[in-house]
């Protein structure tokens, strides 16, 4: 009986040496759940293009250097209308929208902005576009249809596709090589092209083309 206690006694003592043990490790590691973190040393920058007062989707943002006549990187905005430039040394960087056909930017809107990045916050800049577009408009739709399947023009004419819904379209050309196929990746992307050259010209959406989701330009 003397050495069962005993035994019993032993082990408690050990499992409360190994509880100690256990709470002070917890505590003394710089790298532990509870330990100090290392501060941000990068930041981010985030831009908005909107076309007449709605997020424009589809827009090419180049980032810039200061001064440089190259761009670091590009990025497309999305159905949001905003791209962000993540994990940037901090510091002034400048920004460029590639305006899409039918675009041009908002009176007094400059064509290169510039952003103050901190260490571990966003910063934030936008472009104003208006639309300008003179000529005929197909709206690719969220039910796998373009609202006008069927259009004819003159030659010289433009025709303008664009994304109304959330789903991915393309515009794709069918035995004929007048463009080369264009995605519209969301609510707002567009797609333009100029027909110089009288003919027919049928295209579809390839994710959709199984669902008869297909046009044709007649040109005069």
């Amino acid at each position: 009986m003397i050495s069962y206690f005993r035994s019993n006694a032993v082990t408690v003592v050990a499992m409360l040496g190994a509880l100690l043990v256990w709470g002070c490790g917890g505590d003394s590691g710089g790298n532990g759940d509870n330990g100090p973190t290392d501060p941000p040393t990068t930041g981010s920058l985030r831009v908005t293009v909107n076309a007449d007062g709605s997020p424009h989707a589809g827009v090419t943002v180049e980032r810039y250097a200061p001064g440089s006549t190259s761009p670091a990187s590009t990025a497309t905005t999305g159905s949001d209308g905003r791209v962000t430039f993540s994990n940037l040394e901090p510091g002034t960087w400048e920004v460029e929208v590639v305006l899409p056909t039918g675009f041009e930017l908002d009176a007094g809107e400059d064509e290169r902005k510039s952003a103050t990045v901190a260490a571990g916050e966003t910063a934030n800049t936008s472009f104003d576009l208006v639309d300008t577009f003179d000529g005929e408009e197909i709206q690719a739709q969220d039910n796998l249809t373009f609202d006008r399947p069927n259009v004819s023009i003159s030659a010289g004419t433009a025709v303008r596709w664009t994304n109304v819904g959330i789903m991915l379209h393309t515009v794709t050309p069918d035995g004929h090589t007048e463009w080369s196929s264009a995605s519209l990746g969301g609510n707002g992307s567009t797609f333009t092209h100029t027909f110089n050259t009288p003919g027919t010209y049928e295209y579809y959406c390839e994710p959709h083309v199984g669902d008869n989701m297909r046009g044709t330009i007649t040109v005069n």
